[in-house]
This record gives structure tokens, C-alpha cells and sequence, in this order.
């Protein structure tokens, strides 16, 4: 039986500043998530769409569930 050898993969590491600038706009796009999320809650409209599309999506998903 042959045996397989795991090949060396190269990992690039990023400099610390822009770890740290790619932390820093992660968190300010969570903040700008959690913003738009209590927007949402705080519309009726608006959030009785959005739920509308989860559970068209749900049920789009259910059906492909379903075809195995």
C-alpha cells in the first residue's frame, strides 16, 4: 500500500498593523450589523419582511432537503 506524504503549505502571515486595521474594520462593520438589526426590530414593517423571506427561504431550503 502506498503511503501518502501531507505537502508543506506556505501560511503567509499578515503584518501586525494590518491585523490590526482588519480588526479595527470588522468591528466597525459588526457595529454597523448591530445597528441595522435594531433598525429592524424596531420597525414592524420591516421586520415582518424579513421574516416573511426567512420562511420562504426555509421552506426553499426544505424542499431541497427533501429531494435526496
Amino acid at each position: 500500500m502506498a503511503t501518502k506524504v501531507a505537502k508543506k503549505v506556505e501560511v503567509l502571515s499578515m503584518p501586525s498593523r494590518d491585523m490590526a486595521q482588519e480588526k479595527k474594520w470588522q468591528a466597525e462593520s459588526d457595529l454597523r450589523t448591530l445597528q441595522a438589526a435594531r433598525e429592524i426590530e424596531a420597525s414592524r414593517t420591516r421586520l415582518a419582511a424579513a421574516k416573511r423571506c426567512a420562511d420562504d427561504q426555509m421552506k426553499a431550503l426544505s424542499r431541497i432537503k427533501m429531494k435526496k
